[in-house]
């Protein structure tokens, strides 16, 4: 990739999560996006950080990542919702067999969700990395927001889009 290619392309990257992040949705992608990022994520150790660079998984397969820059940041913001709810533990009875975890990449694929669902997901991770001394505080700060971290509304969200 050409440098003048590499930056139009970080620019329309941009562009997008910034479309996000102003309360856009979080554009649908391919449910056979969502299963190959899960599938090749779940090879890599995960760090203390539980993070796999997309460099890993883009270089499992050189073509992996030859889709448009919307689609590639929507994949990124639907995976980390995947991750934090599988990793809560509430999609344990769907991820079992196959056909579970179809309906699992098909909800975390076309799941009406935005950057509020998507900081609904990851607040209890971020509530648990936080230091002890400020736990409390944003827990609060949540609640007042609307957002329990202990009870997301996109897990029964995400559920009821799965049956």
């Amino acid at each position: 990739m050409q440098a003048d290619d590499f930056h139009a392309l970080r620019q329309r990257m941009a562009a997008v999560a910034a479309r996000v992040n102003a309360g856009d949705a979080i554009p649908e992608v391919d449910p056979s996006r969502i299963e190959y990022m899960w599938e090749t994520m779940s090879r890599f150790p995960r760090s203390k950080d539980k993070t796999v660079g997309l460099g890993a998984v883009a270089g499992s397969d050189p073509n992996a990542w030859k889709i448009d820059p919307e689609e590639q940041i929507a994949v990124v913001f639907r995976c980390k919702i995947l991750e934090a709810l599988i990793d809560r533990g509430v999609l344990n009875d769907f991820m079992k067999d196959e056909a579970g975890r179809k309906k699992v990449f098909a909800a975390a694929a076309t799941l009406k969700c935005n950057r509020d669902d998507f900081g609904e997901a990851l607040a209890q991770e971020s509530i648990r990395e936080a230091p002890p001394e400020v736990r409390e505080k944003m827990k609060k700060e949540l609640r007042l927001a609307g957002c329990d971290p202990d009870h997301p509304a996109i897990v029964e969200k995400f559920i009821a889009w799965i049956h």
